[in-house]
Parts: structure tokens; C-alpha cells; sequence
């Protein structure tokens, strides 16, 4: 049997795999994901969390997306993942663990658990970009923050219908012409201060999802420049409010030390069937 926590934060739900006895290859977890991320034939959720331990780090955090592919970072899931490893003694209150997209800090607070995400230059993504998509012109912001993401501001654009969303978000995602490893998609309004709106398409998803921690950090960074609004930004999504702090690094110009606050909850423990020969992996 196949032992997982479900776990969620602003409606970003995974399903955790403790595989630090490496006992189940590449192969398998993209399998796994494949099969139990299905809401219809599976558990459901939006990817699956994976705890490996680390030469150098306190554990390395992997996150395969629903679609079997493994992704870089997410900042939900680097939330649930902290919540998880300091509640069953994996590490402490403060931690750094390891993901492909570089040593991710962590901190268990009262009122959630803080992500960080190192520096980061938002130069680039002060640049207005246009693309055409369905043969209508699309401007847009780029910035990586662990993954890649397009931030689209609305007022730039025009208030797109839902179905709109997934159809640009899935467009640009398959542009590998632009976007070589495909790309995150933000949808972003002003709200007035310090508060923004954002709806992410995710890659690998390939669906609009409730919340996205990577995603809102990007809308943050973003907004902070184009609207000159004061951190920490309050960033609302469909499923919950992500909290980014943005600290300039006086030592690099256009740079900043980004945090990501929120709260991660338990749903479930969950026994799923172990894979079998018709699954193309053997275990």
C-alpha cells in the first residue's frame, strides 16, 4: 500500500509520499502522480509532494505535477511541506531544505508558516511584452520566482471570462517557442493598496488552480513596481490570501528578499494500492 497526507493551503491540494528510504524510482512517483492526482479514478489533487532526505539540507522537497512531470518549486507546497516535516520531527522551527530550484528557508509560525525565497531581481519583469493569442494582442510581464511565470494585468488587457483564462493560460504554456519549459499564467488586478487579485493557470496542471504560492509571490513583485504598493502584499486568491513580503537587497539594485505567508492543513490520511504490471511499473 501507498501511504499518503492529504494537505492543502488556500485550496492547493496535495498529496504528501514520505520517500526517504528511496524505495520508489522516478518512474514510479510520475506514475503514481498520474494515477492518484485523478479526481475521477484517484484520490485527486493538484500534484504530489515528495520527502527525500538531503546531503545538504534538512530533507529535498520534490513536486510532481498532475500531469506525471516534475516541477522546479511551488510555494503552497513548500508551505505544506515545512508544516509537515517540523510536525513529524523531520527538522525544526527553522528549516532549509533542498528543491530544484535551489534551498528554500522555512519558518513554523503561530499563524502559519513563512516561506523564503531568497533574493530576487524583478528587472525583467518590469518589461511589457506583447504575444498574440486567438488573434488578439496579449500584454504581459515575465519573471521567474523558481519556476517560470507571466503576470497579465487586466487593466492592460480587458476583463477575460473564466473559459478565456484557460485558454490563454494554455496557449502560452504551449508557445515552446517563447517559453521553451513552458509557463505559469497570472491573471492580476489592483484591489487598492496593498491588495492585488490573482488567478494562476498552472503548468503541468494545466487547469486554473485555487491558489499558487510562486504565482502570487510573482503578482507581488510585479505589482510592487507597476503600482508602487507597499509590502507585504496581500494577494487574494480564488481560494484563500497569500501574504508576500518584499525586503529590498540594498546590496543589488532591483532586487528584493521575498517571503510567502500562509496556512497549510491537514485533510487526510490516505492508503491508496501499490502499482502494478498494467501500470508499467513494477514495484
Amino acid at each position: 500500500m501507498i501511504q499518503y497526507t492529504k494537505i492543502q493551503s488556500n485550496g492547493n491540494n496535495f498529496l504528501l509520499l514520505d520517500n526517504r528510504t528511496l524505495s520508489l524510482s522516478d518512474a514510479q512517483l510520475s506514475a503514481l502522480t498520474k494515477r492518484d492526482s485523478d479526481i475521477k479514478n484517484g484520490v485527486g489533487a493538484d500534484g504530489l509532494l515528495i520527502i527525500e532526505t538531503s546531503e545538504t539540507e534538512d530533507f529535498k522537497m520534490r513536486i510532481f505535477n498532475s500531469d506525471g512531470s516534475e516541477g522546479e518549486m511551488c510555494g503552497n507546497g513548500a508551505r505544506c511541506i515545512a508544516r509537515y516535516a517540523f510536525d513529524h520531527g523531520i527538522a525544526s522551527e527553522i528549516m532549509q531544505f533542498e528543491t530544484l530550484a535551489g534551498p528554500i528557508r522555512a519558518e513554523i509560525l503561530e499563524d502559519g508558516v513563512r516561506i523564503g525565497f531568497g533574493t530576487l531581481s524583478i528587472e525583467d519583469g518590469l518589461e511589457t511584452h506583447m504575444i498574440l493569442v486567438n488573434g488578439e494582442t496579449v500584454y504581459y510581464r515575465f519573471l521567474t520566482v523558481g519556476v517560470p511565470h507571466v503576470v497579465i494585468f487586466m487593466e492592460e488587457n480587458r476583463q477575460y471570462r473564466k473559459e478565456e483564462l484557460r485558454q490563454i493560460g494554455y496557449a502560452l504554456d504551449y508557445n515552446h517557442a517563447v517559453f521553451k519549459n513552458g509557463t505559469n499564467v497570472n491573471f492580476v488586478r489592483h484591489l487598492g493598496g496593498n491588495r492585488i487579485e490573482a488567478t494562476t493557470y498552472e503548468r503541468g496542471v494545466e487547469d486554473l488552480t485555487t491558489s499558487c504560492g510562486t504565482g502570487s509571490s510573482a503578482s507581488a513583485a510585479v505589482s510592487l513596481a507597476k503600482y508602487g504598493i507597499a509590502s507585504p502584499v496581500e494577494v487574494v486568491n480564488p481560494g484563500g490570501v497569500n501574504i508576500v513580503d518584499l525586503e529590498p537587497d540594498t546590496e543589488k539594485s532591483g532586487s528584493y528578499r521575498i517571503g510567502l505567508k500562509g496556512v497549510p492543513h491537514y485533510v487526510a490520511r490516505v492508503q491508496c494500492a501499490a502499482l502494478d504490471e498494467e501500470e508499467h511499473v513494477l514495484i
